[in-house]
């Protein structure tokens, strides 16, 4: 019994931890979701640089001040270019949402009549009762507050790089002990290479899909193209259910805009079929075994964040994962946590990736 307590204490203080962490983390979400999405954007911010520093023009490269100077503009542009498309369309899809209402409407009529059923009240009551329109504001209030942090987001950008110089210095002043920093560093350098891989590798498939979906969209005329695809882009970062709703997103678009199923069948099987190719094929071979993280975590994870802090958690589920895996496997004590997130049991680091 007296072995027990040490036990039943450390339990008790790991439940009291928990509590503690994931009430912080539902109360304080107004001020930690634009942080974590700061930390997302210096990310991709330091690895455009890193790209940039590989051109060379015979001896020259850009100097190190003008490669993240470079690099931080194509970020700014790009979220211009998105929060202008997103609210230059937005009102235009709310505003076509009655004509697509119409449609549903005659579209439920008309598959009824097909089948001989006159007047079904009570299912066609309940399914004229969907709002398009409701639920296309819905979707653009969701985007939009992402775009509503914008400001503080910035400020997080300016301190991380003004920090970003310091944190050698900081570190070397934290583990005076060489062997204890050097693995504190290996921790670093892992969480990393592999967040930034997952996030560089996401941005350049996430793109791909986004400009393919695009063309598709484009050649059959579907209403506000551009617009879907951004919002293609913007799902493919969610996990699992991102690709499933961008794909059946424009498609009953479709089937609501035209008179005929063609354009339907074209957009489920063309976007469908580049979101399975992106995501079966080409995005698993690029990121390798950089990311082995079971499925089943990845959706539990999906859940859980998307639980505390709506669409932004969905979109940060993996990366945060990634590096929860990581800490843990860094500490004997807690690696078997490590090895249940892991798919095949493989933790180790891959220092080639």
């Amino acid at each position: 019994m007296l072995d027990a307590n040490p036990r039943l204490l450390n339990a008790a203080l790991w439940l009291v931890v928990l509590f503690v962490t994931f009430y912080v983390l539902v109360i304080a979400r107004d001020l930690l979701i634009p942080l974590v999405l700061a930390v997302f954007i210096w990310y991709l911010i330091n690895l455009m640089a890193r790209l940039l520093d590989r051109i060379h023009v015979g001896g020259w490269h850009l100097p190190r001040l003008l490669q993240f100077l470079l690099a931080g503009g194509i970020m700014v542009m790009a979220v211009w270019f998105f929060a202008r498309m997103l609210t230059s369309n937005v009102n235009q899809v709310i505003e076509a949402a009655p004509a697509y209402q119409a449609n549903i409407n005659r579209l439920i009529s008309d598959t009824f009549s097909r089948f001989g059923v006159a007047e079904p009240p009570a299912l066609t009551a309940l399914l004229q009762r969907i709002n398009i329109g409701s639920f296309l504001g819905g979707m653009a209030a969701a985007l939009g507050g992402l775009l509503g942090n914008i400001g503080l987001i910035l400020i997080y950008l300016v301190f991380l790089f003004l920090e970003q110089r310091f944190f050698p210095s900081k570190l070397n002043a934290i583990f005076p002990d060489e062997s204890q920093r050097d693995k504190v560093v290996a921790m670093l350098e892992d969480v990393d290479r592999d967040v930034a891989t997952y996030i560089g590798i996401k941005t350049l498939v996430s793109a791909m899909t986004g400009l393919i979906s695009w063309v598709v969209l484009t050649l059959i005329d579907l209403d506000f193209a551009g617009f879907w695809a951004i919002l293609i882009f913007v799902l493919n970062f969610i996990p699992n259910i991102g690709s499933l709703v961008a794909t059946l997103l424009p498609a009953l678009l479709a089937l609501l805009q035209f008179d005929t199923l063609t354009p339907f069948f074209i957009v489920a099987i063309g976007v469908g079929a580049t979101q399975i190719f992106v995501g079966s094929f080409l995005e698993p071979n690029l990121m390798s075994r950089s990311l082995n993280i079971s499925p089943l975590i990845v959706l539990l994870s999906l859940v859980l964040w998307g639980s505390l802090w709506g669409i932004s958690g969905m979109f940060l589920c993996v990366p945060i994962t990634v590096v929860l895996m990581i800490i843990l496997y860094h500490f004997d004590s807690a690696r078997w946590i490590a090895v249940a997130l892991s798919k095949d049991g493989q933790v180790t680091p891959s220092r080639e990736a």
